[in-house]
């Protein structure tokens, strides 16, 4: 048994006392408290100060979710992979850290608690007492299910972790795995890895239909509603600054002639809009409302337990009809939706919750229109945001902050609390107006804290940063309150549906930015339009990422965007590009289809020229790009400098060599054509529109004629009718 150290690392066979730290002091934020540390003998186990993230969550480890038999082994284990150097067999064959991150060692619980309760189900109390064939059983048991291959396969190389650091372990935990090399063997066990590709392609985007009233909310909370919201707040928080710390001599009494005192004048009490417990009257059968307690405190400089006994002492003289609407500050509304003021009033009450809102509204703006990942936005402290302006006057806001992706330390361990990243992001100016909204909301360094809403649970540490699982409530509730605002004032194209693929999560904002904008039609204009971005923004890779990172994103993107396409390709085409539209598809099924496209292969697909095809529904068309060709680019001539190497739908040009049509556009042209005939039949058009619409007839059946006359054995085919 080993005795009770300061520092329990080092090789051996780990036994601890019950007494033994379980935390490396090594390890440990600066000024911990000894006496908050978890003891070998606690059943619950707090890693959040080995965190230096100050996005991470408590980090608890509760042991009396584990079988009790085999608490015991797992615990020994868990003290190995805190204590002892990654063995060698792991660093071969994952990516894996010298030594065990907090949060991956709380990854493991779960996995590991699952483990040991199919264990005990078969009376197996020793990991020794486990054979080859019962992990066989429990990998074959995994795929049934209906998770995806890849979770299992993280299931299957978490287990083994158990057999790495068997050495470490007594006899009774060592665990013998019917493989040499964990990772070799997954597919023998778990059939064949039918998952998409991992990392951030596979993050599903957020649905457009609820991504756009989401930003439109966002932006509108930010741009227009924060005035209100600011000013507000400013009245609010003297007022809870003044409250007592503790009861004052008197201050019951003090309350108590106050209420009575208002009710002698014919004035009723005023209610809170808060939730909370609510009194009950002998005058009468039901309960009363909660009274405002915070505000009548603030207001009478008494305590808020006060003002509950007070208002406790009258609960018999009182009747629902004593109540009134809640304290309202004096404070005026300027902002408004359409024609109407926003609010009619700010309530006391209402302040937290707006507060709330509106550093959630900053949060989705930063998020989704700098193309940040959730940490790196999360980290983001007061004065991060400067406005530079450039010799030919263009205004650039850039934003400096920490990254923490690919950031190790000489042993090839991440380092938790990042580090300041070289280059700046660059911004749009709603993003610096956001963040110059999030300085006045916060009173210390971060932009971004748990503790803004004041109702905030405190933590055994001292962090205070907002995780990403806060953040998914927090635009939960943003969302519903948008909704409300979106109904009351008669918007009901503005209301935000529910997500068909789950809660809107940060780490969703970086791949729905790239979706947006390679596989919408005009997606890079229509980001120039909506956000005031220009397109040579695209050029120094998108929000600044110029180190591949964002890039890689949108290539991707831009990848499957061609591959879908190119996909659905059929041999049915007309137009000066078509002999090169089917080279493109005969050339993409012969490299291509069928096949796995990893980053490497969409790499190869968006390099290579001759497969540039790009879907246009606006114009019905589509684009066989060849920058040197195409009339929506002014500079082709420069193409080999640098120039455009898109299409710009915007700009598109009937007499471009690089159109081609399908026959399911010729469809849509001849559903065009039969709507014109209709309009035209109704007569509603103004002549000069009805005459535009014709000229349009024209030309649409022009197109389609000659895309009949293209194909081999064509007939002469009616005009569309």
């Amino acid at each position: 048994m080993t005795t009770p150290s300061a520092d329990p690392a080092g090789p051996g066979v780990i036994e601890p006392a019950p007494e033994a730290f379980v935390l490396p002091f090594a390890r440990l934020r600066p000024s911990f408290d000894p006496a908050q540390l978890p003891r070998f003998g606690d059943l619950a186990w707090r890693l959040a100060l080995m965190s230096r993230k100050e996005t991470h969550r408590s980090l608890v480890i509760d042991w009396s979710r584990c079988p009790a038999a085999l608490r015991p082994a797992l615990m020994r284990a868990a003290f190995a992979e805190l204590n002892v150097p990654t063995p060698a067999v792991l660093l071969q064959q994952r990516a894996s850290r010298s030594v065990t991150q907090p949060a991956s060692l709380r990854h493991y619980f779960p996995v590991w608690i699952r483990f040991a309760s199919w264990l005990t189900d078969r009376d197996i109390t020793e990991l020794a007492q486990v054979t080859a064939d019962d992990l066989q059983e429990y990998a074959e048991q995994l795929r049934p299910s209906g998770r995806r291959w890849r979770t299992d396969a993280k299931t299957l190389w978490v287990i083994s972790r158990l057999w790495a650091y068997a050495p470490y372990l007594p006899e009774r935990d060592r665990l013998v795995p019917p493989w040499e090399d964990p990772a070799a063997v997954m597919s023998d066990f778990l059939g064949t890895n039918d998952d998409a590709p991992d990392g951030e392609n596979n993050i599903p985007i957020v649905h457009p239909a609820v991504m756009a009233p989401l930003l439109v909310w966002a932006l509108r909370t930010v741009l227009d509603l924060s005035g209100d919201i600011l000013v507000a707040a400013r009245e609010h928080r003297p007022l809870l600054d003044s409250l007592p710390a503790r009861a004052v001599p008197g201050g019951i009494d003090k309350a108590r002639a106050y209420l009575r005192g208002l009710l002698a004048a014919g004035q009723r009490l005023p209610a809170s809009h808060a939730p909370g417990a609510t009194a009950v009257s002998a005058k009468y059968e039901g309960p009363l409302p909660p009274m405002a307690n915070t505000f009548l405190a603030a207001t009478l400089g008494v305590s808020t337990g006060q003002v509950a006994a007070a208002h406790q002492s009258l609960r018999d003289e009182l009747t629902a009809e004593d109540f009134g609407p809640g304290p309202v500050l004096d404070v005026p509304v300027s902002a408004r939706i359409g024609h109407a003021l926003w609010m009619p009033t700010l309530g006391f009450d209402d302040v937290d919750t707006l507060v709330l809102h509106l550093s959630t509204a900053v949060l989705i703006c930063c998020s989704y229109l700098s193309g940040m990942r959730p940490e790196e936005v999360l980290a983001l402290r007061r004065g991060c945001c400067t406005r530079t302006e450039r010799d030919d006057g263009t205004v650039r806001y850039e934003v400096r902050g920490r990254h923490f992706k690919g950031v190790l330390d000489e042993d090839g361990n991440a380092i938790p609390e990042g580090e300041m990243r070289a280059d700046p992001w660059i911004v749009l100016e709603p993003v610096a107006r956001a963040i110059a909204v999030a300085e006045q909301l916060e009173e210390g360094e971060q932009l971004f804290t748990r503790t803004l809403f004041r109702g905030a649970r405190p933590t055994i540490t001292d962090r205070t940063g907002l995780s990403s699982d806060a953040a998914v409530e927090r635009i939960r509730a943003f969302t519903t309150w948008a909704n409300q605002l979106a109904a009351a004032h008669g918007r009901p194209h503005e209301l935000i549906p529910a997500d068909p693929d789950g809660a809107v999560a940060l780490r969703r904002f970086r791949r729905t930015i790239a979706w947006f904008i390679y596989r919408q039609p005009g997606g890079r204009i229509a980001l120039a339009v909506q956000y005031g971005h220009a397109a040579t923004a695209m050029s120094e890779s998108y929000a600044g990422r110029s180190m591949a990172d964002m890039l890689d994103v949108l290539d991707q993107e831009k990848g499957l965007a061609l591959a879908e396409t190119l996909t659905e390709a059929g041999e049915t085409v007309s137009g000066p590009a078509a002999d090169r539209y089917r080279a493109a598809a005969a050339e993409f099924f012969d490299r291509y289809a069928g096949t796995y496209l990893g980053k490497r292969e969409l790499r190869a697909l968006v390099a290579n020229p001759r497969l540039q095809v790009y879907e246009d529904p606006k114009a019905i068309l589509t684009c066989n790009h060849d920058a040197f060709t195409a009339l929506c680019t002014p500079d082709r001539d420069r193409a080999r400098d640098g120039g455009r190497s898109t299409p710009d739908h915007s700009r598109c040009h009937p007499a471009c060599a690089n159109i081609s049509r399908t026959a399911s556009q010729i469809t849509m042209l001849r559903a065009e054509v039969a709507r014109i005939d209709a309009a035209a039949e109704a007569g509603f058009d103004p002549y000069p529109i009805a005459a535009r619409e014709q000229q349009r007839r024209a030309h649409l059946t022009d197109i389609i004629h000659r895309h009949h006359a293209q194909q081999p054995g064509a007939e002469t085919h009616e005009e569309p009718r």
